[in-house]
């Protein structure tokens, strides 16, 4: 054990090599009780770096953009993955964090429903495979009018972006959190 402890202190094992997988992070559901629960997941390797959605004064439905995470710790092109959890009012739009960027969390604005989505994008690091404290833009969806309670909530560790969100849903989006984890 003392060699090993030694050859990390001296840099021949990098730590990275010697630490576990963080387990994935689940951020909060917001929003009402009611919906049947849903999961969406990028899947392995990839990141969220969008949404898909359909919304009027409230969201009715939400998909996720993913992209990614090449050999070389680059992000690949970015591709609809899964499924919409909600209804089909609305209108249909995306919003993404652009080619550099990964969403990192959220502002969510949400009583019964949720009525209004802010994505924390940060610009993605190559080499180090994580996310930067340097900001990307991101998108809003939803009416940020309606009354309801905001709550924000961003992935703790930066190797950790988002990579699943879930929630409930029926005719609309009546709650949703986040998944943050390694890609």
């Amino acid at each position: 054990m003392r060699s090993v402890l030694l050859a990390v202190a001296c840099g021949v094992i990098p730590l990275s090599a010697s630490s576990p997988a963080l387990p994935a992070q689940l951020l909060p559901v917001y929003g009402g009780a009611d919906g049947t629960a849903f999961t969406r997941s990028c899947g392995a390797g990839k990141v969220l770096t969008g949404l898909r959605f359909r919304d009027g004064l409230l969201v009715d439905a939400v998909g996720l953009l993913c992209r990614p995470v090449n050999a070389n710790g680059t992000l690949g092109s970015e591709t609809t993955v899964g499924t919409l959890a909600g209804g089909s009012g609305g209108t249909s739009g995306t919003v993404s964090c652009g080619t550099s960027g990964v969403v990192t969390g959220a502002t969510i604005k949400h009583g019964s429903y949720v009525s209004f989505l802010s994505l924390k994008c940060r610009v993605w690091e190559a080499g180090s495979r994580s996310f930067s404290g340097i900001g990307a833009t991101g998108g809003t969806f939803g009416s940020v009018g309606t009354p309801g309670a905001t709550n924000e909530e961003v992935c703790e560790a930066r190797t950790q972006p988002v990579t699943g969100m879930r929630g409930r849903s029926h005719s609309l989006v009546d709650a949703i959190g986040f998944i943050c984890d390694e890609p």
